[in-house]
C-alpha cells in the first residue's frame, strides 16, 4: 500500500477536514483538534487505505471514530480520529479496552490516546475475508488462521473481555504475512457476559459470506456437529470445552505429551505461550534419516526458506526418499531445488553410511541423550544441534535444549527481557525451570517466535 505522507496541516484543508471532524467540520473544532495532535507528537497523516470516505482514502470508519495512517518521529501507526457524532465523549475506555487486550497479547498494540484521538500499531494487512477469498489461500492456511482466532476469542472470554461485535467477524479480523489479530475494540465491555468464541465460531462457519468462502476450501463436519460442539462451549466455557471446537472442526490436531504441558502449564512465563498456542502438536518423525536429512537442510536458514526447500524436495519424489533414492539423485537436481552443494554432500554421505548398514539406529535410540549426541557427531555434517532435533523430533526425548538454536535464544531474551541474546550458558540457567521437560518448553517458545522448527 502507498503511504503518501502530507504535514497534518492538510487537515485544514477539503476534503481533509471532514476526517478530521467528521461528518460535519467546524474551523474552530479544526483547529482545537489540530493542537491536540500536536501535542500527541503526529507530524504527518497519510490518505490511503481500502474505504474511499469524502473523496480520501482511510484504513477504516466505524461508529465512534475514523481511522487513518499518521507518523511521528518513532514510526508509522494508525490513527483513530473520534466522530464529532460519536456517542463516545472521549477515547478514554476504548484505550483502556485496547490495553485491556494487549495484556492477552491481542489487538493493534496501544500507544497513546487522549480526548479525540487514539494512537495504535499500524497492522499492514487484509480483512480476512479478502484474504480467504485469494485463489493462492491455500486449506492448511485457512485452517492455521481460523484456529489462532478461535484462540484469541478463547483469551478474551476467559478474561471477560466480549468484543460485541465479532458476529460480523469479516470486518474485525487482519491477516497479514507472519500474523493474524482481532480488531476494533470500541463496542467491547468487561461488564458483560462474553460470548466472543461462540459469536466467532457462529461468524466464521455458518450461513455467513465468509462462512461460503471458507467452506468451498475446507472440508468442515457437518452444520449439526459445529452447532453441537459451540453449544457445548456456550453451555460451559472451560478450556476442555474449547480444544474439543478446535480439534473436532480439524483446525488443530490432538495434543501430545499432555503431562508433560500440564507441567509447565503452572510456570509464569510458559503459560500465556500455553494458552495463546493450545496442545503441543509437535510433529514426531519415527524415520531417523527423514529427520536428519530434513534437520541438515534446516541448518543456519529461515524457517520459510527451509520450509520451501523441503517441500521441493518432497515433490521431487513424491514422499520422503529412501536412502537409495536419495544416493542415486544427481547433484543437478538437488542444487536445483536449492540445497546447497556442502548439504548435498552431507546428506548423500548420511545416506551412503545408511546404505552401508554403518549405522545402527535402533541402538542409537537406546543410548542416553549425551551418548546419542557422541554418536550422531561423528558423521560428517551433523553438529550438536541436528543430533539435538533428532532427540526431540524422532526419539521423542523431552528434556533437550538446544542452546545454540537462534529461536529458542531469541524467545529467552524476549520472555526475561533481557538485553542481548543469552550465551549458552545463561540460557542453561533460565531453561533450568523447565527441567525435565525442557524440548516441550523449546516448542512452545519456536512457536511464539513463529518459528515451526521441523516439527
Amino acid at each position: 500500500m502507498t503511504q503518501h505522507f502530507q504535514p497534518i496541516s492538510a487537515f485544514k484543508k477539503e476534503p481533509y477536514k471532514k476526517i478530521l471532524c467528521f461528518p460535519k467540520a467546524k474551523e474552530t473544532e479544526v483547529e482545537k483538534r489540530l493542537k491536540e495532535l500536536k501535542k500527541l507528537g503526529i507530524t504527518h497523516v497519510s490518505f490511503t487505505g481500502p474505504l474511499q470516505i469524502e473523496k480520501c482514502r482511510i484504513l477504516g470508519k466505524g461508529y465512534v471514530g475514523m481511522v487513518v495512517l499518521a507518523k511521528n518521529n518513532s514510526g508509522v501507526y494508525a490513527l483513530k480520529i473520534r466522530r464529532v457524532d460519536s456517542p463516545r465523549k472521549n477515547m478514554t475506555n476504548e484505550a483502556k479496552l485496547l490495553k485491556a487486550a494487549n495484556k492477552l497479547d491481542i489487538g493493534p498494540k496501544f500507544v497513546k490516546n487522549s480526548k479525540n484521538f487514539l494512537i495504535m500499531e499500524y497492522i499492514e494487512g487484509e480483512k480476512i475475508i479478502d484474504w480467504a477469498k485469494k485463489p493462492e489461500t491455500k486449506s492448511q492456511e485457512i485452517r492455521s488462521v481460523l484456529n489462532n482466532v478461535l484462540r484469541e476469542c478463547y483469551l478474551l472470554d476467559d478474561a471477560g473481555l466480549d468484543h460485541g461485535e465479532l458476529s460480523t467477524i469479516d470486518k474485525h479480523v487482519i491477516v497479514s504475512k507472519n500474523r493474524n489479530t482481532i480488531i476494533d475494540f470500541e463496542s467491547s465491555s468487561l461488564d458483560r457476559k462474553p460470548s466472543n468464541v461462540t459469536g466467532a465460531s457462529q461468524a466464521i462457519l455458518i450461513g455467513t459470506g465468509l462462512a461460503k468462502i471458507i467452506q468451498k476450501k475446507v472440508k468442515l463436519p457437518t452444520k449439526k456437529t459445529i452447532i453441537d460442539l459451540i453449544r457445548q462451549y456456550k453451555k460451559n466455557p472451560t478450556l476442555e470445552n474449547f480444544e474439543k471446537i478446535t480439534i473436532g472442526l480439524k483446525l488443530q490436531s490432538p495434543g501430545r505429551f499432555e503431562e508433560q504441558v500440564s507441567l509447565l502449564r503452572s510456570d509464569k512465563k510458559l503459560q500465556p505461550l500455553i494458552r495463546r498456542i493450545g496442545p503441543c502438536s509437535m510433529r514426531i518423525t519415527k524415520n531417523p534419516f527423514q529427520t536428519l536429512v530434513e534437520a541438515i537442510i534446516y541448518q543456519q536458514l529461515s524457517e520459510a526458506s527451509a520450509s520451501a526447500i523441503t517441500k521441493r524436495f518432497l515433490k521431487l519424489y513424491g514422499k520422503f526418499p529412501t536412502p537409495k533414492q536419495v544416493y542415486n539423485t544427481t547433484d543437478k537436481k538437488l542444487k536445483d531445488i536449492g540445497i546447497s552443494g556442502t548439504k548435498i554432500n552431507y546428506i548423500k554421505g548420511l545416506a551412503k553410511l545408511v546404505l552401508k548398514k554403518e549405522i545402527d539406529f535402533r541402538k542409537i535410540s537406546k543410548l542416553s541423550d549425551e551418548q546419542v549426541i557422541e554418536e550422531l557427531t561423528k558423521i560428517k555434517g551433523i553438529g550438536n544441534w541436528t543430533a539435538q532435533i533428532y532427540l526431540m523430533f524422532c526419539l521423542q526425548r523431552t528434556d533437550i535444549l538446544p542452546v545454540g538454536d537462534l529461536g529458542i535464544q531469541k524467545g529467552i531474551r524476549d520472555m526475561f527481557s533481557l538485553k542481548e541474546l543469552p550465551s549458552p550458558i545463561t540460557l542453561e540457567k533460565y531453561a533450568a525451570r523447565w527441567k525435565p521437560n525442557r524440548s516441550i518448553a523449546c516448542w512452545y517458545i519456536w512457536k511464539s517466535q513463529r518459528i515451526n522448527s521441523i516439527g
